[in-house]
């Protein structure tokens, strides 16, 4: 068995959210020179169970004795609903995560960098090739479309969801920090945990992107909706005012009170001078009516 192929497909596996319990049976696996194998993996998220089979084959070239991790076939079984598969195919790059996979076959999208894809012929046939190029943008399942396997489409959706996250009622959200904090769950196509201010009220609630509706979605904490209206852009800026600390609000007392003192210094100094100038001016003719000169 080629150790370095093994450690790569266990390290992949690891990295792809299927653990490091699932590397023991890869080895055995592996060891046994199979010319193809399927490893059979389930997890569960909440109430929910997505069962896999993950398939492996070796490569063309005997030499080398490299085995490759091809695709995975997930089932996600939710309480009163009939079960739903989808597979998934692995690249070298741009993969998806376990959790990822289960969100997208859940309704969400996932907010990554994609490789951009144009068809080429080969042999006669055309497929879908990346050009070396990139974006960002949302990606998820359309269970509108499903090809001759029955694999559902991707969805691509562009919207600015960070934009968006600013016009709601959510506290602290102005700040960069607490901001990032919330994006980067909300990219995977979690649901967030978030504090809304209303009235002057905070209550618990969680926060879902909805890129298909070009919105975000509001649960609360037993998972009912929510309906949480956008505020207004000087509503926010008061609200977040109201919820600066005693210490940043004495940060930013001494920073305007310096900023305008260092303002107002060219202004009072040209006065200070002109007064001066006057009062030696006036002092000069003095002196000069005394010694009889006409001024």
């Amino acid at each position: 068995m080629n150790q370095e192929s093994y450690q790569y497909n266990a390290d992949t596996l690891k990295n792809l959210g299927f653990g490091e319990e699932i590397a023991k049976e890869l080895h055995t696996k592996m060891d046994q020179n199979l010319a193809e194998f399927t490893l059979n993996h389930t997890r569960q998220f909440g109430k929910d169970v997505l069962d896999s089979v993950l398939h492996f084959s070796k490569g063309d070239d005997t030499a080398k004795d490299l085995t490759f991790f091809n695709r995975f076939d997930s089932t996600l079984k939710k309480e009163g609903m009939e079960d739903l598969t989808q597979s998934f195919f692995i690249g070298q790059k741009f993969n998806y995560t376990l959790q990822e996979r289960y969100n997208m076959m859940d309704g969400r999208a996932v907010f990554r960098e994609q490789p951009k894809m144009e068809p080429k012929e080969e042999n006669g046939v055309k497929k879908m090739k990346p050009t070396g190029e990139t974006y960002l943008a949302w990606r998820g399942l359309n269970f509108k479309e499903a090809d001759k396997y029955g694999n559902f489409n991707p969805k691509v959706v562009f919207w600015d969801h960070e934009k968006e996250l600013q016009k709601y009622p959510i506290k602290d959200i102005l700040e960069k920090y607490e901001r990032s904090r919330i994006m980067r769950p909300l990219e995977k196509g979690n649901r967030v945990g978030i504090t809304l201010v209303r009235d002057g009220q905070e209550t618990q609630a969680q926060v879902v992107a909805n890129p298909r509706m070009m919105r975000l979605d509001f649960y609360d904490e037993a998972g009912q909706s929510l309906i949480v209206r956008k505020v207004e852009k000087q509503a926010i800026g008061q609200y977040h005012k109201v919820e600066m600390t005693p210490q940043e609000i004495q940060k930013v007392a001494i920073a305007k009170a310096a900023e305008q003192a260092q303002t107002n210094t060219p202004s009072q100094n040209q006065a200070a001078v002109a007064k001066q100038n006057e009062a030696e001016r006036k002092q000069e003719q003095g002196q000069r009516r005394r010694q009889g000169v006409r001024v």
